[in-house]
């Protein structure tokens, strides 16, 4: 069974012969075929809130920006509904500055460092300018900005861990709240994944892919392939 999931220029991939456990297994076969049956974490499609992101993120592709935006002591939220509701207000100067609409993703924190509620967003950088960021965030001076791909060989599973590292507690973070959200535009322009059946469990990284990763497995009972790239970004 071969899977293949696209996102802007990220493409994940497993390929696998899974075996089928039996009441009769010895604790051998069972380990084994458990090896090719539950995979680690990091390698699979779309399994995990972490993987969901780094799709999500992916669609920003090469122009997707990450800011942090904190607030200063006048404008300091008590509570998380409080954060929730200076986003809200953030986020409608953000609509009627452009005037259409664009894609986000953000998350409200507040457990790690000092304490303080924070708020990370992602934005495109053809919608916002780190500037207009600036103009637009009324609740302090403090707004750092830095691309959502730092390095030649960075991935957007790197932010998309980051975003997912802080649980809900039930104080500090509601435990209603959803860690992160992304605009419904986002949400629209994923494409459905494709499967098919194939005869190799090869999966090819192109060679001018920015940044890849595989895993393999394979033993008597079946094997498990798995790759993700982002494809080299086109001058």
């Amino acid at each position: 069974m071969c899977v293949r999931q696209r996102a802007g220029p990220l493409v994940k991939e497993c390929r696998s012969i899974r075996p089928r456990l039996s009441a009769g297994d010895t604790l051998y076969e069972r380990t084994e075929k458990n090896k090719i049956l539950r995979p680690p974490r990091d390698s699979s499609v779309c399994r995990t809130r972490v993987d969901r992101l780094e799709l999500r993120l992916a669609l920003f592709g090469y122009e997707g920006s990450c800011y942090t935006l904190t607030f200063d002591r006048e404008h300091e939220p008590e509570r998380f509904q409080d954060a929730r509701r200076a986003w809200r207000s953030f986020l409608y100067r953000l609509k009627k500055w452009r005037q259409r609409p664009f894609d986000y993703v953000y998350l409200i924190e507040g457990k790690h460092g000092d304490h303080r509620y924070h708020i990370h967003l992602v934005l495109r950088d053809s919608d916002f300018s780190p500037a207009e960021v600036r103009h637009l965030w009324r609740y302090g001076e403090n707004v750092e900005d830095q691309p959502l791909l730092r390095y030649p060989r960075d991935s957007y599973r790197r932010t998309a861990k980051y975003f997912n590292k802080e649980a809900t507690d039930g104080i500090t973070i509601p435990i209603s709240a959803r860690t992160w959200v992304c605009s419904r535009s986002l949400l629209r322009q994923l494409p459905p994944a494709e499967c098919w059946r194939d005869t190799t469990g090869e999966i090819p990284i192109p060679k001018d892919a920015r940044s890849h990763g595989i895993y393999n497995t394979a033993n008597e009972f079946g094997q498990y392939r798995y790759a993700w790239y982002i494809e080299g970004r086109v001058c």
